[in-house]
C-alpha cells in the first residue's frame, strides 16, 4: 500500500507540473472486483488530488474492476470532474464523454469502451442497430465494435479512442491474467480506428507503442512493478499533445515510485552478500542445494526479510512416472506421489503431519 500512495502521489504532482487536460484511466484501477476500503480510501484520495490540480479525469473498468461498482460511484465522482463510464454504450447515450480543455480552446472526444468479457459480448453488441450482421467471433465482433464507438469521429476535433482490450502482437507484461489474452481475444491493429488523434489503451502492463495502427496508440502499462516477469521494465506514464487535425506528440515520463523486483540465484551462504546490492528490493531467491532441505524459506527468510519467494535448485533427474492414476488415491496418497514426482524424495513425517492436520480441517468444514 505505501507503495502505490506514493506512485499515485507522484501521478498527481505530474498531472500539476503539466498542467494536463484531463487524465485517462484505462481500467484495472483496483486490484479485485471487491475492493479493500483502504484501497477505495487511496482510489478517491488520487481522483480529489487530480480535481485539486485542474485535471479532469475519465475512467473505464477493466478486467480486474466491478462495473457495478463504478457505476455506484459515478454521481459522486462527477463533483470532482470524474467521469465514468462503467459499461459500454453507444456514443449517443454516454458512450462518448466531451473534455474541455483548461483554456476553453478546444474539446476532447473520448470513445470509452470498457472491457467486455466474453460472455457478455453480446449485450454489448445488442445496443447497436447492425449488431445481428456482426461476426460471432469475439475478435471480430469486437473490431465492429470499435467501429460503431467511433464512427462519428470528425476531423475537426480531437479524437481519442479509450480501451481495455488486447491487440494482437501486443508484448505481455508477465503478470496479466491468462484467461483475458490470447489469440481467441486479439484484436488486430489494424481494426483500430485511423481517424483518432490518439488511442489509449489498458490490459497489458508492459508499456508500449501498438504497432500496426493507422492512428497513435499506445499500453500505458502499470504504474508499478506487479509481477517478476516485469522486473526489468521502467514504469511510466504517457503525456501526449495534440489539436484538431494534427498528429499527436507522446512523451513518455518514467516514474520513480515503487520497490523494485529482483532475483538472486546461489547456495545459502551466498545469499547475504548477493542481497547487499539490491537495497529494498523485494526478492526473488533460488537457492542451488544438492537436494531437498525442509524449512529452507524459513531460513531465507529469516537472513533477507525481503525474500518474497524462495524456489530450490537442485539436480533432479527424471521423474518416475506414477505407475498408478492420482485420481484413484485417497488425499494422503496423492500428496505423496506429488511430492515424490516434484522432489525425488520422501516428504519429512512432520511435512505429512501437517498435511494431514489441515486435510482433517478441510473435512470438518464442509
Amino acid at each position: 500500500m505505501d507503495e502505490c500512495v506514493a506512485v499515485l502521489d507522484e501521478l498527481v504532482r505530474l498531472a500539476a507540473q503539466e498542467r494536463v487536460d484531463a487524465v485517462l484511466v484505462a481500467g484495472d484501477s483496483f486490484e479485485q472486483r471487491v475492493p479493500s476500503p483502504d484501497a477505495q480510501e487511496l482510489f478517491f484520495a488520487t481522483l480529489i488530488g487530480l480535481h485539486e490540480a485542474g485535471a479532469q479525469v475519465v475512467i473505464i473498468p477493466g478486467n480486474h474492476d466491478s462495473p457495478a461498482l463504478f457505476r455506484a460511484f459515478a454521481p459522486l465522482l462527477s463533483r470532482v470532474g470524474v467521469r465514468v463510464v462503467h459499461e459500454v454504450k453507444p456514443p449517443g447515450q454516454g458512450g462518448q464523454v466531451l473534455v474541455p480543455s483548461r483554456d476553453g480552446r478546444t474539446s476532447t472526444v473520448v470513445a470509452c469502451v470498457p472491457f467486455v468479457p466474453e460472455r457478455r459480448f453480446g449485450d454489448a453488441a445488442a445496443l447497436f442497430e447492425a449488431s445481428e450482421n456482426w461476426p460471432q467471433a469475439y475478435s471480430a465482433g469486437m473490431s465492429e465494435l470499435l467501429r460503431a464507438m467511433t464512427a462519428n469521429f470528425k476531423p475537426e476535433n480531437v479524437n481519442v479512442l479509450m480501451a481495455h482490450l488486447f491487440t494482437d502482437g501486443a508484448t505481455l507484461g508477465g503478470g496479466e491474467r491468462e484467461i483475458t489474452i490470447g489469440a481467441d481475444f486479439a484484436i488486430s491493429p489494424s481494426r483500430l480506428p485511423p481517424t483518432a488523434s490518439y488511442v489509449a489503451l489498458g490490459h497489458v502492463h508492459l508499456a508500449q507503442t501498438v504497432k500496426g495502427s493507422a492512428a497513435p496508440a499506445r499500453y500505458a502499462g502499470s504504474l508499478l512493478q506487479l509481477d517478476f516477469g516485469e522486473t526489468d521494465q521502467v514504469k511510466s506514464v504517457f503525456v501526449v499533445e495534440t489539436e484538431p487535425g494534427a498528429p499527436a506528440k507522446v512523451r513518455q515520463v518514467p516514474l520513480a515510485a515503487g520497490r523494485k523486483l529482483v532475483s538472486i540465484r546461489g547456495r545459502i551462504e551466498d545469499l547475504i552478500a548477493l542481497a547487499q546490492p539490491t537495497g529494498d528490493a523485494y526478492l526473488r531467491v533460488f537457492v542451488q542445494t544438492d537436494g531437498p532441505v525442509p524449512g529452507m524459506g524459513d531460513r531465507v527468510r529469516e537472513m533477507l526479510p525481503n525474500a518474497v519467494a524462495v524456489f530450490l535448485e537442485y539436480d533432479r533427474g527424471e521423474a518416475e512416472e506414477a505407475s498408478v492414476p492420482v485420481l484413484s488415491l485417497q488425499p494422503r496418497d496423492q500428496f505423496l506421489a506429488y511430492y515424490r514426482k516434484a522432489h525425488l524424495a520422501e516428504p519429512h513425517a512432520s511435512l505429512v503431519t501437517a498435511f494431514e492436520e489441515v486435510l482433517e480441517l478441510e473435512r470438518g468444514s464442509l
